[in-house]
């Protein structure tokens, strides 16, 4: 189970830590990412069990090729060969002997290729099934989870807690099933060649097993810390190299590689305590090892004076007894780093069951039955089919509305009570801090309101909650009807064709007339792919009008009744904002407009401006009534 984190930490640094045994849950996790592939894997257990049988086999057969030269040149007195050699092999000469090794060699050998291969790629399209279960529900977390969780400590657990996932179950974990073939064809094969070794077997793996009892817990527990511990340093790193420039710019190098050294101090100092545990563990089961090794040879030694074994079967069994006697070590050193990697999916799957935020739903292809609502196959094709307002414009109501991102945090709006006419042309003003960039997060439903509700045609998206009368719809249908251009354009690596139109509901035709109309006609002539242009991460080759003027582009095609922009016109040149400021009075002329601007005279031509102070409504009036007013307000403070 996981436990708090204590309050002497601010709640960014707190990471989640787990004690005691694995939960149920976990395991269950790991079975939803391995049902689809069971009956493949099955088969191929029972491949690789054949193979590995045929293989260690040999040594048997080796064992009575020994035997049966004994038995043509030693008989007793009455005519009884000194070693029993099986009916079947009586008869045998030296050539089919050698035959008989080769075939079983080739045999097993492409048996447990076949094995080898297709177990670790039936186990790699599993683990990464996972992978894709955890990230899709990660992407539909509350907007609060990413606040208040660095993206080093969410990077930790898709990097660094999926790599221990992977290197045991994507593939290496077929080598720990060999291990097993290996023990159960040694005790059936000791079995047939001299079962006196069967409790020298059977005492080996309960040694090695209360070994591994007696050093669980610390192994479990170091793995776990390193787990924890790791996350900090990769988030101060990431933060780091996104603010690069910034710490550049004040000289402050020095501090933040300071810092980073203490927290990768702390990772490598309990590396070391872990690579400690897990070496002590090592060298316990090696001394056991020898101890053992030292028994058999003892008691080979003594079975053979009396007589029990033949030359042959001494032979075998000593050759098991050392080859499981390294086995189970192995077995349980491996069982070690399955304890790492099920640490890994502890960490993942407490996100794949974390809730997700309020009236999202995972698609009707998730593959994982966790509790979170879904859509099915009809509700998404009627999702995308269906429009929530059938004008080209919609109002907006805002009633009693009360928000602050936390708790423990001050009010940023409060009591807010106003209403926008459908087709209305709206300005928002007010100082930094006023909440006006809080209100548009809130017309989203991005964060949880304390109270009130923000209706967009008269309709509340369907968050699970309210059962009041008002027409609800579902969250993501809601959002599609509201557009936004933010002041920090949004850009994702990969194509033009896939930044404008990411599901593809539109034409070629359609995304190229989008980009002709927001002056990027000759940016698109200029590059060779046309619409196949790669886009850099956050958009990085384009200069800051052009990323503006792309999204403006993909707001049109989204052909929402109500556009927001906020400071949308703040960093781009003269030109790029002539575009803009002509858009909403070209393009968006029919929709409901809301923009915040810090250049008063983009919003003179609004029909109303609203001025935010401090979270209230200050004034809600026409331009020329409210800007004076608040040029004034600004000026004299």
């Amino acid at each position: 189970m996981p436990t708090a984190p204590t309050k002497a930490k601010s709640f960014l640094d707190q990471e989640s830590s787990f004690r005691g045994k694995y939960q149920h849950q976990v395991f269950v996790a790991l079975y939803w990412s391995y049902r689809s592939v069971l009956t493949r894997i099955s088969i191929l257990i029972v491949i690789g069990f054949i193979g590995r049988f045929a293989m260690l086999a040999n040594a048997n057969v080796i064992g009575i090729w020994v035997d049966h030269y004994a038995s043509l040149n030693c008989e007793n007195a009455g005519g009884q060969v000194c070693s029993h050699v099986p009916r079947f092999f009586q008869n045998f000469d030296d050539r089919r002997f050698l035959l008989l090794l080769v075939g079983m060699t080739a045999f097993g050998f492409v048996l447990t290729a076949v094995y080898r291969i297709g177990f670790s790629r039936a186990s790699a399209d599993a683990v990464s099934r996972f992978y894709d279960e955890v990230t899709l529900r990660t992407s539909r977390f509350p907007i609060q989870f990413f606040d208040t969780n660095p993206v080093g400590r969410i990077v930790t657990r898709f990097s660094s807690d999926y790599g221990n996932v992977f290197r045991l179950f994507g593939g290496p974990l077929a080598e720990f099933f060999a291990i097993v073939f290996d023990l159960l064809c040694m005790l059936i094969l000791v079995s047939i060649a001299s079962p006196y070794y069967l409790p020298i077997i059977a005492f080996i793996a309960l040694a090695n097993y209360g070994l591994y009892r007696r050093n669980r817990e610390r192994l479990r527990l170091e793995r776990r810390e390193l787990s924890v511990i790791r996350s900090p340093s990769i988030a101060h790193f990431a933060e780091t190299a996104q603010g690069a420039s910034t710490i550049r710019i004040f000289g402050r190098q020095a501090t933040f590689m300071k810092r980073f050294g203490s927290l990768n101090g702390q990772y490598l100092n309990q590396r070391v305590q872990t690579t400690a545990a897990l070496t002590w563990f090592s060298l316990q089961m090696n001394a056991l090892s020898a101890l053992l090794l030292l028994l058999t040879g003892v008691l080979g030694y003594w079975l053979s004076n009396l007589g029990y074994l033949s030359v042959g079967s001494i032979g075998v069994a000593f050759t098991f007894i050392v080859f499981s006697g390294t086995s189970i070590q192995m077995f349980f050193e491996w069982f070690a780093q399955f304890e790492e990697a099920m640490t890994g999916v502890e960490r993942l799957n407490e996100y794949l069951r974390r809730a997700i935020e309020p009236g999202a739903r995972l698609p009707a292809q998730r593959q994982f039955p966790t509790d979170h609502a879904s859509y099915t196959q009809a509700d998404e094709k009627s999702a995308r089919e269906r429009r929530m307002v059938s004008e080209r414009s919609a109002s907006i109501a805002v009633e009693g509305l009360w928000f602050r991102y936390g708790a423990e945090l001050p009010y940023i709006l409060r009591d807010l009570n106003f209403q926008i006419r459908a087709g209305e042309k709206i300005g928002i003003v007010g100082r930094t801090g006023s909440g006006k960039t809080s209100f548009v997060q809130c017309l989203f439903y991005l964060y949880p309101f304390e109270k009130g509700r923000i209706l967009v045609d008269g309709q509340l998206p369907e968050l699970g909650s309210d059962a009041s009368s008002v027409a609800r719809t579902d969250l993501s249908l809601f959002r599609r009807n509201i557009a936004l251009i933010s002041q920090e354009p949004t850009l994702f690596r990969g194509s033009v064709r896939e930044n404008l139109d990411l599901p593809r509901l539109h034409s070629d035709e359609k995304l190229r007339s989008a980009l002709v109309r927001v002056g990027l006609e000759r940016w698109l002539k200029s590059s060779k792919n046309d619409l196949e242009t790669r886009i850099e991460e956050r958009g990085r080759n384009l200069s800051a009008g052009e990323r503006q003027l792309m999204c403006m582009a993909r707001c049109l095609l989204q052909d929402a009744p109500v556009i927001v922009m906020d400071e949308a016109t703040s960093a781009i040149d003269p030109q790029s904002e002539e575009i803009l400021v002509r858009a909403t009075e070209e393009f968006f002329s029919d929709r409901t407009q809301v923009i915040i601007a810090h250049r008063l005279s983009t919003l003179k031509r609004c029909d109303r401006v609203l001025w935010l102070h401090e979270g209230e409504v200050k004034m809600f009036d026409r331009p020329e009534v409210v800007i004076p007013i608040f040029e004034s307000t600004r000026l004299t403070t």
